[in-house]
C-alpha cells in the first residue's frame, strides 16, 4: 500500500513537473520589432533557469543605468506579444540606460506584488547574475527602479544587497504590499514618485511606507498631478484602499503616468545625477 501510494505521488509529481515544463514554452513572446538601439538578450542565472533583459541605449555615453522590474505579473510581453515597458523609452533621451527584467524561465505563470518568489534567494541570484552583466558592459552606477508590483522585489533586493555598484532605488506606484517588508534595512537613496489620484494603488500608503527608510541616506517623495485620461489602462489588481466605490470614478491612467511619461522620468534621472528635485510634477 505504501508503495502504491509512494508511486502514485511520484506520478503526480511527474506531471505536476510536466506541466510546468510544458508552461515554461509558453512565455509570451515579442512580436513587435525592436526599435533603434534596442536589443534583447536572454541570461543563464541559475541551473536550468534563464532570464531575458531588454536593453535601450543612448546614443551618447551612458550616465548609468535604470534596472527596471514591470508590474502586474511582472512579463516583459504582454499576451499580445507586444512590448510592456511603460516610460523606459524615455530613459535613453536623459542619457541613461534602461534595462527591462522579464520573469524568469521557470515562472511562467509570473509574480504579483504578493508572489513569494520576489522575495526569495533565487530572485535575488538572478538579479545579482543581471547586474554583473550590466556592470561588465557599462561601469556605471546602477539604479534599480520597479513601477506597482515591480516595486516590491526592488525594495526587497534593496533590503539584502550590499552592492557599492547600485546607486539608488526607485519606487513608482508602489502597492501597499511594501508594508510586509523591513524598509528600515535599506540604506541606498531611494526615490517615491506616485500620482496624487492612482486608483490602483493608494497615494495615502505609499507616502507613509516613505517615512520607514530610516536607514537610507537620501529619501524623496514626489506627487504627480494631472496626466492623459484618453490613455487608460485598466488596473489588472486594484489596491482596495485607492480603488474609488463607483468604477466610474476610477482613473488608472494615471497609475502609469500617462502624459506625464517624460516629466516624471526628467525628474528621475535629475535625482540619479544628486540634482535639485520638485516634489511635485504636474500644474
Amino acid at each position: 500500500m505504501r508503495a502504491g501510494y509512494a508511486h502514485a505521488r511520484n506520478l503526480l509529481a511527474s506531471f505536476l513537473w510536466l506541466m510546468l515544463a510544458g508552461c515554461a514554452a509558453s512565455l509570451p513572446e515579442l512580436k513587435a520589432p525592436l526599435l533603434a538601439g534596442e536589443e534583447l538578450v536572454t541570461l543563464p542565472t541559475r541551473p536550468g533557469v534563464t532570464v531575458r533583459v531588454v536593453l535601450i541605449t543612448p546614443n551618447t555615453v551612458p550616465k548609468g543605468t535604470f534596472l527596471f522590474f514591470p508590474g502586474s505579473e511582472g512579463y516583459l510581453v504582454n499576451t499580445e506579444g507586444r512590448p510592456r515597458w511603460g516610460y523606459t523609452r524615455v530613459f535613453p533621451e536623459r542619457d541613461f540606460i534602461a534595462a527591462i527584467v522579464d520573469v524568469p524561465s521557470d515562472r511562467p505563470y509570473g509574480m504579483w506584488a504578493g508572489d513569494r518568489f520576489r522575495t526569495s534567494k533565487e530572485h535575488l541570484e538572478d538579479i545579482r547574475k543581471i547586474i554583473d552583466f550590466i556592470n561588465h558592459k557599462w561601469p556605471k552606477p546602477i539604479f534599480l527602479i520597479g513601477h506597482s508590483a515591480g516595486t516590491t522585489s526592488v525594495a526587497y533586493l534593496a533590503t539584502v544587497l550590499k552592492d557599492h555598484r547600485i546607486g539608488g532605488v526607485v519606487l513608482t506606484g508602489a502597492p501597499s504590499q511594501l508594508a510586509r517588508l523591513p524598509l528600515h534595512d535599506i540604506t541606498y537613496p531611494a526615490l517615491f514618485v506616485h500620482h496624487k489620484d492612482d486608483t490602483c494603488a493608494s497615494f495615502e500608503a505609499a507616502h507613509q511606507q516613505h517615512y520607514r527608510l530610516t536607514s537610507s541616506t537620501r529619501v524623496t517623495f514626489i506627487e504627480v498631478l494631472g496626466g492623459d485620461p484618453s490613455r487608460e489602462i485598466r488596473c489588472r489588481q486594484p489596491d482596495p484602499a485607492a480603488a474609488p466605490a463607483d468604477p466610474r470614478q476610477r482613473k488608472d491612467y494615471t497609475h502609469g503616468f500617462s502624459g506625464k511619461e517624460r516629466e516624471v522620468v526628467t525628474v528621475i534621472t535629475d535625482w540619479a545625477a544628486g540634482k535639485p528635485v520638485p516634489d511635485r510634477i504636474g500644474p
